[in-house]
């Protein structure tokens, strides 16, 4: 697999592989609880926002990106990987690749949130070094330190 910076013609494809696994996960999909990846090279211009996009051939096969919340803190978001490429390792590379470019970029700290019901995310984030901090009525909420 290799990971680059999504290029504005990859845009329909990515959104894609977000938009199945929601379809995957709730059987439904709702527009407008998802506008950032309406335009996702205008959301993410690789200034202060990056979506990456991990590609096998020419084929998409996940997303991730990093969104600037202070000077030292960035959010994970977007991560997804087509159910037919799970189980290999693919998000964790993606996950690593992402907590790499947001060190870069002077993170001392990530955060990301996942749906509460979705155990195998709660699992996957908490088996790459996260932290449960807390959650909602919908949502778990979790932080790594990254290390200077």
């Amino acid at each position: 697999m290799i990971i680059t910076p999504i290029e504005k013609h990859q845009s329909e494809q990515a959104k894609n592989v977000i938009l199945s696994g929601f379809l995957e996960r709730f059987g439904f999909i709702d527009h407008t609880l998802n506008p950032d990846i309406h335009d996702i090279t205008l959301e993410y211009d690789g200034m202060q926002h990056h979506f990456f996009v991990g590609k096998e051939m020419d084929e998409i096969i996940c997303t991730g990106a990093i969104r600037k919340e202070s000077d030292h803190t960035y959010q994970i978001v977007r991560m997804s990987v087509l159910s037919s490429y799970r189980k290999r390792g693919i998000g964790r590379i993606m996950l690593q690749h992402l907590e790499k470019k947001a060190h870069s970029l002077g993170a001392r700290r990530l955060i990301l949130e996942t749906n509460k019901q979705w155990a195998d995310a709660i699992q996957f984030y908490k088996n790459n070094g996260f932290t449960y901090i807390e959650e909602d009525e919908v949502s778990c909420y979790f932080e790594k330190e990254i290390p200077v």
